[in-house]
């Protein structure tokens, strides 16, 4: 048993980490809390990916599992939890926040986002999705006297609370007809519908947290109330989280149904007899609704993060054409390689469009809209040329991995007789391009007004010093982050896995 604590190890850091940051906060100054606890945070961040190498694949106690895809998976989450780190650092250091607890916070709902990637096991899954939930709400309304922060963080309480409730009351349902909250247990002979209709409860919990629609009523608002650099956490971070526990469950469903025996590897194709056509046509429903509902709301956005916001409703809907692949419908045939790839191509170019765009935002982020946001780029090209190459990944350009990720799916969709969702999904791939090539764009566009140049923090005045204190961090992680795009674009084997 000890043996299979290794691959708890990378959690087991980023906890400590977020202890470490919290217990630490009250002896720091208000001015060395953001120059100290980032760069401490990032250090356990560090050691988690450290650990994910010798992460074996196995289980623990049936709760919990590690396999190649989760390892992938976690590698990601852990990536846009530096990401989130170095924007967070970036933000509260430009507006003298007082409070240094924001990144103690980030690192505990990293730690519930890898937990909700292993868990095989619904309480399990249960307390993921509250470690991951809580920190967020305090983060996302961290700016208490900002109107849209204290809108966003009781909107996404009350809905999150709300289908929180809903996902345990599905579980219920699960454990009265399996006896049993491990995701694979077998349904006792004659309680088969209370068992799909606590499945349809826990799918709708899990689509809730990654905003699918038609449950994504919340993203747009709760986005824009956060900070940018919050909004790129939670747009990878807890995305990952939701869609990687979803497709977990997905197969558990598929498993269960047909009596086949438990399957806990994301990596290995599975292979089901009778398929449901039902479930089949849930999953299509959320697919195109997610995919036209980001498509073209996000074409009547100015601002940056409500762009964003839309873009992971329609990324959503890409994600999840992957549980129907290779073959579901046809063969019965279940292997997500194409689906993670997608996550995991999403989840690093959202965060590092977003951490980027906080840089450029100005205080309070009152500079994140696209009027305002011309012309920076050309002030800090090193940043902006970072956010381009994530902004290119989300448009689906080459050479950047999210081309091969869109190609791959829909190449996959093809083969699997639905050229014609391949064909819908390519042309809102087309319509969605326009907003993330508008940002790109703009970033270097020549200003409107150039006779008036303000410094990062607005106010008119030099902050070279200030940029030197709290920058690198976040210069670095924007960097790894576009340079993490182009390799695993180049070597796909990286982070595809099937």
């Amino acid at each position: 048993m000890l043996s299979n604590l290794v691959y708890l190890l990378p959690v087991i850091f980023v906890v400590l980490g977020g202890m470490v940051a919290l217990a630490a906060e009250p002896f720091f100054d208000d001015e060395n809390k953001h120059k100290v606890l980032p760069w401490v945070s990032a250090f356990f961040i560090v050691l988690g990916v450290v650990a994910l190498y010798y992460a074996k694949t196995e289980t623990l106690l049936n709760l919990y599992a590690m396999d190649p895809i989760r390892r992938v998976l976690c590698m990601a989450i852990l990536l846009c939890a530096f990401l989130g780190i170095s924007g967070l650092q970036w933000t509260l250091g430009r507006e003298k926040f007082k409070g240094g607890e924001a990144y103690g916070l980030m690192l505990l709902a990293t730690s519930g986002a890898l937990l909700m990637t292993q868990a095989i096991d619904f309480v399990a899954l249960f307390i993921a999705m509250e470690l991951t939930s809580f920190p967020i709400y305090a983060l996302v309304g961290i700016r208490r006297k900002d109107v849209n922060a204290n809108e966003g963080v009781f909107k996404y309480f009350v809905s999150g609370a709300v289908f929180s409730a809903i996902f345990l009351y599905g579980v219920s349902l699960i454990y009265g007809a399996t006896g049993s909250t491990h995701f694979c247990g077998h349904v006792l002979s004659g309680r088969e519908a209370i068992y799909g209709v606590g499945m349809l409860f826990v799918i709708a919990g899990l689509l809730f947290k990654a905003g699918a629609a038609p449950l994504h009523f919340w993203v747009a608002d709760v986005y824009t109330g956060a900070s940018v650099a919050v909004t790129g956490f939670m747009a990878a971070v807890v995305k990952v989280g939701a869609l990687a526990a979803l497709g977990t469950v997905w197969i558990s469903v598929l498993v269960t149904r047909s009596g086949a025996e438990a399957v806990w590897n994301l990596a290995e194709k599975v292979t089901i007899a009778n398929p449901s056509k039902p479930l089949f046509y849930v999953v299509l429903i959320v697919a195109l609704l997610s995919m036209v509902i980001g498509a073209f709301s996000g074409l009547a956005q100015k601002s940056v993060r409500r762009i964003l916001a839309f873009s992971a409703v329609m990324n959503a809907g890409f994600i999840v054409i992957g549980l129907l692949l290779p073959n579901y419908l046809g063969k019965g045939e279940i292997q997500m390689g194409p689906m993670f790839y997608f996550l995991i191509t999403y989840a690093i170019a959202s965060a590092g469009a977003l951490t980027g765009i906080a840089y450029m935002s100005g205080r309070e982020d009152h500079k994140e809209n696209l009027d305002e946001l011309q012309g920076a780029g050309r002030r800090r090209p090193f940043v902006a040329l970072g956010v381009a190459v994530c902004l290119a990944s989300l448009a689906g350009l080459p050479p950047v991995a999210g081309f091969l990720a869109k190609f791959a799916l829909f190449t996959e969709a093809f083969n699997a007789d639905l050229g014609w969702l391949a064909a819908v999904g390519f042309g809102l791939s087309l319509v969605a391009a326009v907003y993330y090539l508008r940002i790109a764009y703009v970033l270097f566009a020549p200003k409107k007004d150039e006779g008036e140049s303000k410094c990062c923090c607005g106010e008119g005045k030099c902050c070279g010093q200030f940029e030197a204190t709290y920058v690198y961090l976040l210069r670095f992680a924007v960097a790894v982050a576009a340079i993490s795009l182009l390799v695993i674009s180049v070597r796909p084997a990286l982070a595809l896995i099937g």
